[in-house]
């Protein structure tokens, strides 16, 4: 593994769990300690964690939200096949709800054989970049939050209530049984309760590794959802409740 993946990989759980140690990320990516040390110094330069005695911490400021440069390269495999799963639910004409996730960008590309869609979205680099995708493409505008590169806000979530969408693909950054659907950002989970709303299917996009985890506020509880698609198969936990209530999963 190539040290800036390694360390991509850090991040990510360091966003996700709030807290890593030296020992148990030389022991999990096979890497002396040294390694690790060095990898935890240089992101901390960088601004995107803090060290700490023994380990690293997500820095206060920027917990709410894993930069979006980063985001983008974070469990990239895991999400282009999550992506091309919830591509196939797309059919030619829907009007599409796209959330500002780095898992829900990558259905753009598996996209491209579709034809005449409307895509509907709070993404600043979905909006950014026409030239990626041959469909139609609404920004529903709003409050800019540069970190994570969204439209959010009143503005926002006005404009979504005026859409009756075919379907929505939103991703989240953690769920449970108890919590349900849960994100990191407020400001983003009011925006996903207005694709929700405004949907006739909602579809959670939802790699394996945010089962079970917990996240700063609710989206919404999981019998909200309608369709989930995964990149691996969830536990049997999982999938007696998804059963129960009527989800079909996609992994």
């Amino acid at each position: 593994m190539l040290a800036v993946e390694r360390r991509q990989k850090i991040l990510d759980l360091v966003y996700r769990h709030k807290t890593v140690q030296v020992t148990d990320l030389s022991k999990s990516f096979g890497v002396t300690e040294e390694t690790i040390r060095r990898d935890l110094q240089t992101l901390d330069g960088s601004g995107l964690l803090s060290r700490t005695h023994g380990g690293a911490v997500a820095r206060e400021a920027e917990a709410e939200d894993l930069p979006y440069r980063m985001r983008q390269v974070t469990n990239i495999e895991a999400k282009r096949k999550i992506a091309a799963l919830a591509a196939a639910l797309v059919h030619d004409a829907y009007a599409v709800m796209i959330d500002s996730s780095s898992t829900a960008f990558e259905v753009l590309s598996a996209l491209k054989d579709h034809h005449d869609l409307t895509l509907i979205t709070n993404s600043v680099r979905i909006t950014a970049n026409p030239g990626a995708t041959q469909h139609t493409i609404v920004s529903v505008g709003g409050e800019l939050r540069k970190q994570s590169m969204t439209f959010v806000g009143t503005l926002a979530t006005q404009a979504i209530a005026k859409f009756n969408a075919d379907i929505a693909l939103i991703s989240c950054k953690a769920i449970s049984i108890s919590g349900g659907v849960m994100d990191a950002s407020l400001p983003d989970a009011e925006v996903k309760r207005a694709f929700i709303a405004a949907a006739r299917k909602v579809c959670l996009l939802v790699d394996g590794d945010k089962f079970d985890g917990s996240a700063l506020t609710s989206v919404c509880p999981v019998d909200q959802i309608n369709a989930v698609i995964t990149d691996r198969q969830p536990s049997q936990e999982w999938i007696k409740h998804f059963q129960k209530l009527g989800i079909p999963v996609l992994y």
